[in-house]
């Protein structure tokens, strides 16, 4: 008995703790939540919900306007004046707060400065070439999983799959990311489930994206045109990511931009992100590093006036000792995995079986690439890789893209009253052909008041007839997509629980109206996705 009540008695002190400090956190928020609303009452209220729940690492609310920004972005359309107060706010709380609050104030003054901070940009293309955060380019012949950025105190990572197409080259052929919580994946080949409709997933789900803006519980969005998928995260990182069809394997080049000023934990293949390329790497093992190190295979000056040999011994060193710092392991692994995978399915550490150099090529071969990619306009920093690449396997020229700004040119209308802006729902599914399809159905705009009385007063939409739930042969054999319809302006979607944090790729908990899913004997690996598709 008094066993129990010391129990209790520890777990009320606890709570009065934690809501108290709740309370005091809600309270030093107020001037910067007051300024926002005094911009704009629907915009800034959400954008001040959103830093709130950003610093909690939760889930963010729904949009009630009709942009699909991030945080981030909607930042940005803030005007300077009132930027600054907000800044100036954070950082006085951050000073004066307790220890328990630092990391919320901490994530607040990263979030509110990052317009203020210039981004820079790293890049692994071809047969992979890497450009880092800081300028060293080198070739990377490998093959595995690695940790290609990460930013442990920003819920930050992107992970790149190599996979041999000859004894000699790799490409990128898969990209898993954590998105401030949230797991996106994009399987251009070999499709970790049943659905080869679309190479992208979230949170373990197939997405099919066609022209639309999709919104990540955490605040995040992924875009999607023309066999380009732009990732971008709420704290305003963003991935470019261009699936390149070729007749060998479909590879991906991606374009990462970060934001050094505001975070400087950066480590991975694209390195610290610290304005120096001199350490780009180096690593915590001593290894058999060459005598000759320099800082680029690619477009450095000291490198191209060394010999050939000595080229690939540095090579050499970068595929074995510098690989295996940035290689993922089954508790780190961030990607999806059919039945009887994981990451050393993907691992082969023997590889490559020669070093390749561009100083093996004949003068021709090097001249008529070069001209090929003078053409394209690849910029002088990447001619090397692009030569390489052409003359080796005729991979087409790949400029570096540019990354653009969606507020770019943005105007915002006044909102007279909240408009839900979310991803479409799974209204119901049909039967065809004995094949399970998810039918999305997208309502029109309208707003929360509208909606509130449709709910109230109307009888629901008739959908079609559902699916027997003992499984047929063929559900046996195919796991539907989530399939996005024609956009609308504005849509539907029930608010999900704010997701955990990501360190390593988790089986979500089921929500009420998830997809169909196979039957437990399937020989695919089924990851139930948690409720996506909220904004």
């Amino acid at each position: 008995m008094k066993k129990s009540i010391y129990i209790f008695s520890v777990l009320l002190v606890n709570f009065t703790s934690i809501h108290a400090q709740t309370e005091r956190f809600s309270k030093d928020f107020e001037p910067i939540r007051s300024e926002l609303t005094k911009w704009d009452p629907i915009r800034g209220e959400w954008l001040a919900s959103s830093i709130v729940a950003m610093s909690k690492k939760e889930a963010i609310p729904d949009r009630t306007f009709p942009e699909d920004f991030t945080p981030a972005e909607m930042l940005r359309m803030v005007p300077q004046p009132t930027r600054n107060a907000m800044e100036q706010a954070a950082t006085t709380n951050l000073q004066n707060t307790t220890e328990a609050d630092r990391n919320q104030w901490n994530s607040v003054v990263s979030v509110v400065s990052r317009p203020n901070c210039k981004p820079t940009i790293g890049r692994t293309y071809g047969d992979p070439h890497l450009a880092s955060f800081d300028g060293a380019s080198y070739s990377f012949q490998t093959v595995g999983e690695f940790v290609l950025a990460k930013s442990a105190s920003q819920n930050f990572e992107i992970q790149t799959r190599q996979q041999p197409q000859s004894d000699d080259f790799s490409l990128n052929t898969a990209v898993a990311m954590n998105v401030a919580g949230d797991r996106v994946g994009i399987y251009p080949n070999q499709k970790p489930d049943n659905v080869s409709t679309t190479a992208l997933r979230v949170n373990g789900a197939a997405i099919n994206l066609s022209g639309k803006t999709y919104f990540l519980p955490n605040g995040g969005t992924v875009r999607y045109s023309s066999n380009t998928y732009v990732i971008t995260w709420p704290t305003g990182e963003v991935v470019n990511a261009q699936v390149r069809i070729s007749s060998m394997l479909n590879f991906i080049n991606l374009t990462v931009q970060v934001y050094p000023c505001a975070q400087q934990d950066f480590q991975g293949l694209l390195g610290n992100a610290n304005g120096s390329k001199n350490d780009d790497f180096e690593i915590r093992t001593s290894g058999n590093r060459p005598a000759y190190l320099a800082f680029s295979s690619f477009g450095n000056d000291q490198m191209q006036a060394a010999s050939n040999a000595a080229e690939k011994e540095y090579l050499a060193f970068l595929a074995r000792d510098y690989a295996r710092e940035f290689r993922v392991i089954s508790e780190n692994s961030l990607f999806d995995y059919a039945f009887g995978q994981n990451t050393f399915s993907f691992t082969d550490e023997s590889f490559p079986r020669v070093h390749r150099t561009v100083g093996d090529l004949t003068n021709d071969r090097q001249n008529s690439a070069r001209r090929n990619c003078e053409e394209q306009g690849v910029s002088a920093e990447e001619m090397r890789g692009c030569i390489y690449d052409n003359a080796y396997l005729e991979i087409p020229p790949s400029p570096r893209p540019v990354i653009n700004d969606p507020t770019t040119g943005a105007v915002l209308g006044r909102v007279e009253k909240p408009i839900r802006n979310v991803n479409p729902p799974a209204a119901g599914v049909r039967e065809e052909s004995n094949k399970v399809e998810r039918e999305v159905i997208v309502p029109g705009p309208q707003s929360i008041e509208q909606e509130q009385r449709q709910t109230t007063n109307e009888k629901p939409s008739k959908i079609t007839k559902p699916v027997n739930t003992t499984p047929t042969n063929a559900e046996k054999e195919t796991k539907p997509a989530v399939i996005f319809s024609k956009p609308q302006p504005t849509i539907e979607k029930p608010k999900p629980s704010a997701p955990s944090t990501l360190t390593k790729p988790a089986t979500p908990t089921k929500p009420a109206n998830t997809p169909i899913k196979p039957p437990a004997s399937s020989p695919t690996k089924v990851i139930t996705p948690a409720k996506i598709g909220k904004g």
